[in-house]
């Protein structure tokens, strides 16, 4: 940890930058607006002033919480108060029963020391209590937000809340929304590698069908970037593991989903590869040979991982389900049907292309969706300023869903 990071996370001075590098958006407001105008500062020539300001300040501070130590998330062992929850209600999670974790995943979850425990989630939409039991062919949306694993959370002050929001506007009636536990890696103490998110959303799901009683087909996994990522492998899971009885999910909803963490495209990519031309249109960005190791790119990546090796992290396919190391053969027979969402100006969407493909290789003709939006970003969802792609792309997965 450099000198000013190591300042940076002593509580007031990390809250003082914070605040320092918002007012720098404001104050570089004025400078942004003239440039676009004058047509220097937009990335897309279909993309609006709000969205170019949006791009640019999101940007601007996308670094600050790592530098503070300040990952946007929530401690996991601490109620939300009712009142705190906004729009949402806050429910208690149990822990995945022991005897639900088998195979891969047990001899992972010993090897890195992950293990169940109680987690909160946030009811969205028509929750009269936690555990407001299933009515008649209802279906829900268990929702795993994103942020790389190591950043974000459920709580709906998040953006990505803006998810499940979108869903209920369209006809979703309920949204469990699991706060997964965030991993971390040197320089501070390194804790819930993988496989913990997998465990906790494993636990949501189980939430919902054993103790809500839904029918596993009327519930959709919904996830976005890392969370889209954790969808993958929480199917994965369930439908290599068909002793447990959970069944399978009825649909994946899968928005910008990160499925190459570690990288393995790299060799691959050449100057007009939309994954590096992107880099001008997008906030967020992906590893390359020019990457340094102390980024926060190898930090996420070195959190998730833990203690496996990038090797073997490149040839799982729980992990790293769009990788080039993986033959792409059979890797996703017998998954629920996918409606897949990328925005055409992100970085993430060649290693998308590449799910994109496997999966209707592997699945049904007409089970596999997919869905790229012109001139949008990574995870446009979860941004209320990127209309109308975002209220058409959030009416056309709620149609998908009612339709399965």
């Amino acid at each position: 940890m450099d000198p000013l990071t190591k300042l940076l996370h002593v509580r007031p001075l990390g809250f003082l930058y914070l605040v320092y590098r918002r007012a720098l958006v404001l104050l570089k407001l004025p400078f942004w607006t003239t440039l676009y105008f004058a047509g220097i500062n937009k990335p897309r020539p279909s993309w609006s002033l709000k969205k170019t300001l949006m791009l640019n300040a999101i940007r601007e501070i996308l670094d600050a919480p790592s530098k503070t130590g300040n990952n946007r998330g929530r401690e996991y062992t601490k109620e939300v108060a009712a009142k705190d929850c906004l729009d949402a209600r806050f429910i208690w999670v149990d822990g995945v029963p022991p005897e639900l974790i088998v195979g891969e995943i047990k001899r992972l979850s010993k090897a890195c020391g992950a293990h169940p425990v109680r987690i909160p989630a946030y009811g969205f939409g028509k929750w009269d209590s936690a555990r407001d039991l299933a009515r008649d062919s209802e279906k829900i949306v268990l929702n795993l937000h994103g942020g790389a694993y190591v950043a974000g959370t459920a709580h709906p002050e998040d953006p990505t809340a803006n998810i499940p929001r979108g869903y209920l506007k369209y006809g979703i009636s309920r949204v469990l929304s699991i706060d997964y536990r965030l991993s971390k890696a040197h320089p501070y103490p390194p804790v819930a590698p993988f496989p913990t998110a997998l465990l906790d959303a494993l636990a949501g799901y189980a939430y919902l069908v054993r103790t809500l009683g839904f029918k596993p087909q009327n519930v959709v996994v919904s996830g976005d970037s890392a969370g889209g990522n954790l969808a993958l492998a929480l199917a994965r899971y369930l439908r290599d593991s068909p002793e447990l009885g959970l069944g399978m999910p009825g649909g994946l909803v899968l928005i910008s989903p990160w499925t190459d963490p570690i990288g393995t495209y790299v060799g691959t990519l050449k100057d007009d590869s939309p994954a590096l031309l992107n880099a001008k249109s997008d906030y967020v960005g992906i590893i390359t040979n020019k990457t340094p190791e102390n980024s926060r790119y190898f930090y996420a990546l070195r959190a998730l991982i833990g203690p496996i090796t990038v090797k073997d992290a490149g040839e799982n396919a729980y992990i790293t389900p769009a990788s080039l190391h993986i033959s792409g053969s059979g890797l996703f027979k017998d998954f629920p049907p996918s409606y897949i969402v990328s925005g055409g100006a992100e970085v993430l969407i060649e290693q998308i292309q590449v799910l994109e493909a496997r999966m209707k290789t592997d699945m049904p003709e007409g089970a596999v969706v997919y869905d790229e939006v012109a001139d949008a970003v990574h995870d446009f969802l979860a941004f209320t300023v990127w209309e109308p792609e975002r209220s058409e792309t959030c009416r056309k997965i709620v149609n998908w869903i009612q339709n399965l």
